[in-house]
């Protein structure tokens, strides 16, 4: 699993004629490795343990703040992408990205933990092709592998 996390001041996705406006937030693209499908909730515990501890948000120009200290929200965003390989190719590849079922899947179980924190959630339709746009705080921005 692989995360790109970023705090934002605004963001805005739109799916067709769908949009929705999001403000002060922290934007969590989700990508899934086939490798995730046997072990993945052992991994989303260790992602909302972490999550709900971490130091992720500036105050007085420090990085001093955690989610629980600021009950900020978390949007989450599934991302295939992340998981691209460009080695042997000119064409990128999407191969180690999990199948759709077991992605969507994953992705559903780590809404469901994240909730369990008491963290507000939003999500956009999985697999969706997405216009999204943010304003980027700091700017602050993490990537983990799991």
């Amino acid at each position: 699993m692989k995360l790109l996390i970023q705090v934002v001041t605004q963001a805005t996705i739109k799916i067709e004629n769908n949009e929705q406006n999001i403000w002060k937030w922290l934007l969590i693209y989700l990508g899934i490795d086939k490798s995730d499908i046997l072990d993945y909730k052992v991994n989303i515990d260790k992602i909302c343990l972490k999550l709900s501890t971490l130091k992720l948000f500036a105050e007085n120009n420090q990085i001093n703040k955690s989610l629980k200290d600021i009950n900020w929200e978390i949007l989450l965003v599934s991302n295939f992408t992340l998981y691209w390989d460009h080695n042997k190719w000119t064409k990128i590849n999407f191969s180690d990205a999990a199948p759709y079922n077991e992605a969507e899947n994953i992705y559903n179980y780590m809404i469901e933990e994240l909730k369990k924190y008491w963290y507000k959630i939003k999500t956009w339709t999985f697999w969706a092709h997405m216009n999204i746009t943010s304003e980027n705080d700091g700017p602050l921005n993490f990537i983990f592998d799991y």
